[in-house]
């Protein structure tokens, strides 16, 4: 975090009160909206105390968050907020990492956070991430299965492809996995300057200069599609670029989405398939989701 917060001297946070059933998908959201952490104080069968923090006051704060969560999940729900406001950043870095911790992921990839040494591999690909505001530790189980739907896609190819894009990159952890198994190039996307900044830090980390390149804005920036593209994003943000996606996917290439909680699969799959997409597999666990796609057509 302290590269977020470093010229900070103040973080934001809020507490809040939610339904149990509703909790993985809020915290999902608070994330795709800028959040550097989530923190349960207290949780029973009913609903469960929450603490976000946010590297500064989000734009009319935790209400117009909690209203734009009630829009884009089109539902009425009851989210109680409390205790909002700004703290000092001291020691905000040290308490992050207690909670960052190595995890194996899939097959053959370990992700570390840049200050772990010495970790035995076991013959797994390191992925190092130094977290910032950008989200992507391989924490989240969409994270997880979008890295693990990426691995089994790429060890059971035949031909692997020559390049991928990345939309919505957060701190390039797809990106950087990508390399690790193969990738010669990839393009990663963010509408935050901040997450593309981090992207370029971590491609240090892992030496991977010069084979990702991060740009700034929205997929109708990229114009050159590829055999690969892989988006980890809420379901509304899937559905708002579904043109892009089948734009940007070659004909016969593959399409990996991630961050479908519920029957958010099934309405992703429906909508892609009809623009032209072939529904290929999908990863569920704990009711999140990942599935890949193949774009009809062949490759030119």
């Amino acid at each position: 975090m302290q590269n977020n917060l470093a010229l900070n001297e103040t973080y934001f946070s809020f507490c809040c009160t939610i339904p149990a059933e509703l909790v993985e998908l809020w915290n999902w959201f608070c994330f795709e909206k800028g959040a550097l952490g989530t923190e349960t104080l207290q949780e029973s069968s009913l609903e469960s105390r929450l603490k976000i923090f946010y590297p500064k006051k989000p734009d009319g704060g935790a209400q117009k968050l909690f209203e734009c969560f009630q829009r884009e999940m089109n539902a009425k729900l009851e989210i109680r907020i409390h205790e909002e406001g700004s703290h000092p950043v001291e020691n905000w870095q040290a308490n992050w990492r207690e909670h960052f911790h190595p995890v194996k992921v899939g097959q053959s990839l370990i992700i570390l956070p840049s200050w772990k040494t010495g970790i035995e591999l076991s013959g797994r690909h390191p992925v190092w991430i130094d977290p910032g505001q950008g989200f992507g530790t391989g924490h989240h189980l969409s994270t997880a299965l979008a890295l693990e739907m990426l691995e089994q896609f790429l060890l059971e190819t035949d031909t692997l492809p020559e390049s991928m894009l990345d939309l919505g990159t957060g701190s390039g952890i797809l990106a950087i996995a990508a390399c690790r198994l193969g990738i010669k190039k990839v393009t990663g996307l963010d509408i935050e300057a901040e997450a593309v900044a981090e992207v370029e830090r971590n491609c240090e980390l892992n030496g991977l200069s010069g084979r990702i390149i991060g740009h700034v804005g929205q997929p109708s920036f990229l114009k050159k599609p590829a055999p690969l593209v892989i988006s980890n994003m809420l379901l509304s943000e899937l559905l708002d670029i579904r043109l892009d996606l089948i734009r940007l996917t070659s004909p016969g290439g593959t399409l990996i989405c991630s961050g479908l909680f519920g029957k958010q699969e099934e309405e992703l799959r429906n909508s892609l398939t009809e623009m032209g997409f072939v529904y290929r597999a999908s990863l569920e666990r704990e009711n999140w989701n990942s599935i890949q796609f193949q774009r009809f057509g062949k490759e030119s």
